[in-house]
């Protein structure tokens, strides 16, 4: 009796998900008319998670357990997320517990997320993580760009990334460091303090091609000496 209990409540559970997610799904379309709506529909927003608790009259929606919102190239995946103001034209959404942000251009890992929706589409993104990391995507080896920081601000309309507090990073081997850098992601180009108004000093490690000092090969060359030494022996 009791396993078909269990049985009937996941039956019943499972509609009501779907039912959730669907009206989750409908409130993220724009209210600006069936222009704008069309426009839409061949970048559509899916969503899925596995409990989803949905409050109309609030406009609060929480989302549990393998969550992942992605439109087009884009996605954001975490444990839990809490969703705001879904029924206006700037929704607030914040994740949290192994967050995960991959667009076409780069990756972005941290602890903690929030992001902006305006008319439907994902604009930004800010992530705190001890620390969170940044990686652009399709980078050749020797042209590898990464970074990590506490905290990370991804424009995704202007192809921006801020990292500000405890910065570290790395642009085809040459390192930075400081309080705030800003990476121009599609021109590949790096503004460090900008303004030069921000505390700290700026600390840069140029590599030079030629050295080779840029590949990851050679990141850890003590090792490659060990391993020679004992093939050796």
């Amino acid at each position: 009796m009791a396993d078909q209990n269990a049985a009937a409540e996941r039956r019943t559970a499972a509609p009501a998900i779907a039912t959730a997610a669907a009206t989750l799904l409908a409130l993220l379309q724009p209210c600006v008319g069936s222009a704008a709506s069309e426009r839409l529909s061949a970048d559509e927003i899916d969503l899925t998670a596995d409990l989803v608790t949905s409050d109309q009259r609030k406009d609060i929606h929480e989302l549990s357990g393998n969550v992942r919102i992605s439109q087009g190239e884009m996605s954001m995946e975490a444990d839990k997320a809490t969703a705001n103001a879904m029924q206006t034209d700037h929704a607030h959404w914040t994740f949290d517990r192994s967050v995960r942000i991959k667009t076409a251009d780069a990756n972005l890992t941290s602890d903690s997320a929030s992001a902006t929706f305006v008319n439907g589409q994902i604009a930004a993104a800010i992530a705190k993580g001890t620390p969170a990391t940044f990686e652009q995507r399709n980078s050749t080896a020797d042209k590898r760009v990464r970074g990590r920081a506490n905290n990370i601000e991804y424009d995704f309309g202007k192809g921006t990334v801020k990292l500000t507090d405890n910065v570290w990073f790395s642009q085809g081997g040459n390192e930075f460091r400081g309080d705030t850098l800003i990476y121009y992601v599609r021109e590949e180009r790096v503004v460090m303090n900008p303004g030069g108004k921000e505390p700290g000093r700026v600390n840069i490690t140029i590599r030079p091609r030629s050295s080779g000092a840029n590949k990851p090969a050679k990141e850890t060359p003590g090792a490659a000496a060990k391993d020679k030494n004992e093939s050796g022996a």
